[in-house]
């Protein structure tokens, strides 16, 4: 298979972005006509002014949807202080009953331009519900494993919403949890200084496996026509060699032979760490501690299934060097993302979902993992809506995507 090296071409430098100031509101205080601050026991409270989940109720039982979204368009500056200074919201109690009723909610915030599933680079295999609306991973494995929606590519959304459409049945599980990123950064910079800092000065690329069609038995099993939005495989190369990407065809991971539509790709060099944008929180905004899990799906591109646990089997270290490494070339020490993994639970809250909640999460504050659920097919629904990245860069410099 041949080669295909990467674009040098050098971006455009970017400016600053503005710091967000802190709000500050108790128990039962007033979010604008509609809303007040609400509690949960699950809450946790980090240093910093950090409440997670800071959670908004609704406090009309009369208000009606388009009440609702014109309550989001009226205090839209007060809730993204709120989202800067917390990382997530919890809107709960709102009259949303359907993909419909989320769509209008996502829309009433202006300026928040979508990052629709046939544009986005996910690994995930999704499908559209409504305008700005789809599901959260048709696949069986997807998700479990913490991190930032999209980070390990090119064009990343800045805030993911999730609603839940039909919560699981008690006792079947099926919360998601949310974990800050730059505490989890801040313990592992403790423990792996080395490590912390590689991430900073170097940045990483991934490696991904993908096959001609989509393949909903895996949480990553988004086809190259999909993940690409091409057709063809010349459109695909002609979209990899303007993004900076390396490719080869009909190659797996080790070097395998497979079949020639199957795509091996690398990506253009990635931050590892970033700062929160309104914020000085630095984050580990990364895709590293899920490579875990993608290493042990991507040697299985083209067969049905999973047939691994990617919460209890660990990949070796040859398989994550298949699939990620430092922009150097050097390898990502496997035994730093286990523990990385470890803080993210240790720090972790689960978000355990009622019918219409919302969750608004900062995606670069904050890694999110789909949690396990028990039930039958269709027995936990959850839609998603992506907030589009539009300056998504690496080493400050602007990504081609």
């Amino acid at each position: 298979a041949n080669f295909h090296p990467q674009s040098t071409s050098t971006p455009t430098p970017l400016p600053l972005k503005r710091m967000v100031a802190p709000v500050s509101l108790s128990p039962g205080a007033a979010v604008g006509a509609i809303g007040r601050v609400g509690v949960m026991a699950e809450q946790r409270v980090f240093d910093g002014g950090i409440t997670l989940p800071f959670i908004v109720e609704c406090a009309d039982a009369g208000a009606d949807v388009p009440a609702v979204a014109r309550w989001v368009a009226n205090e839209q500056d007060l809730l993204e202080s709120l989202l800067a200074q917390h990382g997530v919201i919890l809107f709960r109690g709102f009259p949303l009953r359907g993909a419909d009723d989320f769509d209008a909610f996502v829309c009433g915030f202006q300026g928040w331009d979508d990052l629709p599933y046939d544009r986005s680079m996910s690994f995930a295999v999704r499908e559209r519900r409504a305008n700005r609306i789809c599901t959260t991973n048709e696949g069986k494995s997807g998700g479990l494993v913490f991190h930032h929606e999209q980070a390990q590519t090119p064009l990343w959304p800045s805030k993911v919403f999730f609603c839940c459409e039909k919560p699981a049945a008690p006792g079947d599980g099926g919360a998601t949890g949310v974990t800050p990123s730059h505490i989890v950064l801040s313990k592992l910079r403790e423990a792996h200084p080395e490590f912390v800092a590689k991430c900073e000065q170097v940045g990483v690329r991934y490696t991904v496996y993908a096959g001609p069609a989509q393949d909903t038995s895996k949480g990553a099993g988004r086809s190259w026509r999909s993940f690409f939005h091409v057709k063809t495989r010349e459109e695909c190369e002609s979209r990899m060699a303007a993004g900076g990407w390396e490719w080869q065809w009909g190659v797996g991971p080790g070097g395998a032979r497979t079949a020639d539509d199957c795509l091996r790709c690398v990506t253009p060099r990635l931050d590892a760490v970033k700062v929160a944008p309104g914020t000085d929180r630095v984050c580990f905004f990364n895709q590293l501690i899920a490579t875990t899990a993608n290493a042990l799906e991507f040697t299985n591109v083209g067969k049905e299934g999973g047939g691994f646990d990617p919460l209890r089997d660990v990949p070796t270290q040859a398989a994550i060097d298949e699939c990620v490494r430092f922009a150097d070339g050097s390898a990502v020490d496997l035994h730093v993302l286990l523990y990385a993994k470890q803080l993210c639970e240790e720090y972790a809250v689960d978000l355990q979902w009622q019918a219409g909640d919302v969750a608004l999460i900062c995606n670069y504050q904050m890694m999110h993992a789909r949690r396990w659920w028990d039930g039958p097919p269709g027995s936990r629904l959850l839609l998603a809506s992506l907030v589009v990245e539009k300056e998504c860069t690496s080493a400050g410099k602007l990504l081609v995507a």
